[in-house]
Order: C-alpha cells, then sequence, then structure tokens
C-alpha cells in the first residue's frame, strides 16, 4: 500500500473519530501512520530512517512486530507521558494513527502479523480477490474516499460538528441560538430572525446580534436599528419567532466587571464608564420620586423601577445618564461588560 493511502486512511479515521480539523494533529496524524514501515527500508520511513529501518529488517520480516497490538501497546506507553504534559487528544491522535498505519495493511494481499509474537497473519477478508493489491483500481479509490470524507468532515468540525450543523439547519428555534451563545463564548453569535412582534404585531425579518441568553430564549440587538429585543417563545419575549437561522461570526472578547458604586451622582459614575459598555443590576437612590422612565413594550427597556430601585438591563451609559443622570447613588451593584466588536 502506498504511503499516501496510508496517511489518508489514518487522517481520515482521526478526523472523524476525534472529531478535530486541527493541522497539527491530523499532520501528525499522517506521520505516525507511516511509522509501522520502518521495518523496511524501502518505505518512505526506512529511507529517511535508515539506520533504524536497516536493525528491524535485518531481524524482522516486514509487516510482523512493527505491525502488530504488542507494538502499538509499547508505543502507547512510551508516549504516555504527553498525556500528562499536555493532553490526552494529543496522544489518543498519535496512537490511533500509528494504529491504522499498520492496520490498514490486514486488507493487502499478504495482511500483518497482528498478534505478534505469533507470527500468524491477519489477513481481511477472506476472500484474495477482495484484497487490495499494489497499484490497484481499489487502492486509488479507497484514497479518493478518505480525502472526501477528510474534507467534508473537517467543514463539518469547523462549523461545529454534525451535531451542530443538523441543530442550526433544522432546528431553528430561540433555543439553539441561546445553545450556540453559551457554546462560543469567544465568537460573535448571530441570528437571523424571521417572526412576529407580539406588541406592535409588525412581522419581523432581521438580523440579532445575541448579547444575552438564558435556555429558552435571548437577547438580540437588532443589527438595523441597534434596539434589544427579546426572542423567543415565553410571555416574557417581544418577539415570538417562527424561524431562527444562527450562524458564528467573528472572534470575540469580553471583558466583565463587577463595580459597587455609593454615594455618587450618576452623572459621576457614567463619566468613569466606557462608553460601549452594557450594564447589568441595580441603583438605589435617595429619590425616585422625580424619575420618569419611559414604558416600553414593543421591544427591551434597559432601565426600569423594580422594587424600588433602578433595575439595569442591558443598559447603555448614555441611556443611564439621559433618564437619571441627576440622581444621586446610595447603593449599587452593577456588572459592566465591554465587548471587542462595539
Amino acid at each position: 500500500m502506498k504511503s499516501v493511502t496510508h496517511s489518508a486512511i489514518a487522517v481520515c479515521a482521526t478526523s472523524l473519530s476525534f472529531g478535530t480539523a486541527n493541522p497539527v494533529l491530523l499532520g501528525l496524524s499522517a506521520v505516525f501512520s507511516l511509522l509501522p514501515d520502518i521495518d523496511s527500508t524501502k518505505s518512505s520511513t526506512g529511507m529517511v530512517l535508515y539506520p533504524i529501518a536497516k536493525w528491524f529488517e535485518s531481524r524482522f520480516a516486514h509487516r510482523e512486530v512493527t505491525h502488530s497490538l504488542l507494538a502499538t501497546a509499547i508505543l502507547a506507553l512510551a508516549l504516555l507521558p504527553i498525556a500528562f504534559w499536555t493532553n490526552w487528544e494529543l496522544w489518543g491522535v498519535l496512537v490511533y494513527s500509528y494504529f491504522w498505519g499498520w492496520f490498514a495493511d490486514a486488507f493487502t494481499l499478504s495482511g500483518v502479523a497482528a498478534f505478534y509474537p505469533n507470527t500468524a497473519r491477519l489477513v481481511i477478508p477472506g476472500n484474495p480477490r477482495a484484497r487490495i493489491r499494489p497499484n490497484g483500481s481499489f487502492e486509488y479509490w479507497i484514497l479518493a474516499v478518505c480525502i472526501c470524507l477528510t474534507i467534508i468532515n473537517t467543514n463539518l468540525v469547523t462549523n461545529g460538528g454534525l451535531t451542530e450543523v443538523v441543530a442550526r439547519h433544522f432546528f431553528r428555534n430561540a433555543s439553539t441560538a441561546s445553545a450556540m451563545f453559551f457554546k462560543y463564548p469567544d465568537r460573535q453569535v448571530i441570528a437571523q430572525v424571521e417572526g412576529i412582534n407580539k406588541i406592535s404585531g409588525e412581522r419581523v425579518n432581521a438580523e440579532f446580534l445575541l448579547i444575552s441568553a438564558t435556555k429558552e430564549n435571548f437577547i438580540g440587538k437588532n443589527l438595523d436599528n441597534g434596539n434589544l429585543y427579546q426572542i423567543g417563545n415565553d410571555q416574557a419575549s417581544q418577539i415570538r419567532p417562527s424561524n431562527v437561522y444562527t450562524r458564528i461570526g467573528k472572534p470575540l472578547t469580553i471583558r466583565s466587571e463587577s463595580i459597587l458604586p455609593k454615594e455618587l451622582f450618576v452623572f459621576e459614575l457614567v463619566r468613569k464608564l466606557p462608553a460601549n459598555a452594557y450594564l447589568n443590576g441595580s441603583l438605589l437612590l435617595d429619590n425616585l420620586s422625580d424619575v420618569r422612565i419611559p414604558l416600553i413594550l414593543d421591544r427591551e427597556s434597559p432601565i426600569s423601577v423594580y422594587g424600588g430601585q433602578i433595575k439595569l438591563s442591558n443598559a447603555r451609559p448614555a441611556e443611564l445618564e439621559s433618564l437619571i443622570g441627576e440622581g444621586f447613588i446610595l447603593d449599587g451593584n452593577i456588572i459592566v461588560k465591554v465587548r471587542s466588536d462595539e
């Protein structure tokens, strides 16, 4: 079997089994799949590592000790420190790729001594006509199929894996968007929403950048008008979606800080905050009688009065200052979040 076929089989098996598109892991998989052929100076591995290959070749038959479960177990033990120093996935990929490197030869005419030191050959299948022949068309078919499967799986993994791709394309609802929000804290999550605004009765067909989420619904910023809306099928949501298609956007970092403002005016607090921050929490003012918060029903209200306090829900500093800038804060508890994409 050609070296490129060995590598293609191992890379395909690694990509499918480990669900990875990591080029480093796949590259190492291709290399380690060729190590079993260290027992032949004519192989590509033997040519590169000629002294070692010559030593093996003078003592063992081709596809014998290095093409066995024993050799795989020895390699697994020898590489075990990698599992502790780096991660188990890397260790698993190396051992798994070595296994596929020799196990694929079990489908050739001569087979392998899989159970060495028992030199009996493992040959699959029993019918010699169905085995892989050197430079035969069957080997090229295997090579092509493995390359195609690797490309397909790499694209699936890059887009979140088969399960996620199915969910995003066939389960188009707010819950799927919320799940993506929690799964990708370091990426933008954008939802194309079709539905209806339950308050105004207007049809909705717009893109929303997810700002926060629960298991069943999410708060999204309409990318057309900049307003926030709660989207879901619960009573508190303003938009009831009929179709939600979720996609992953550019990389994102969110810096979060908890502050406890006390005994200062709101406008003084605002001047200390980044203009693009989102504020969540509550403020206790010395006098609420003069506070006039507009009633907003058809979208998310970032500032409201609840339980004798000012409640903040993804409020912007400018909004806070415009509504209660002259208010005096007795006590407060606010989480300040700043997104790198705003």
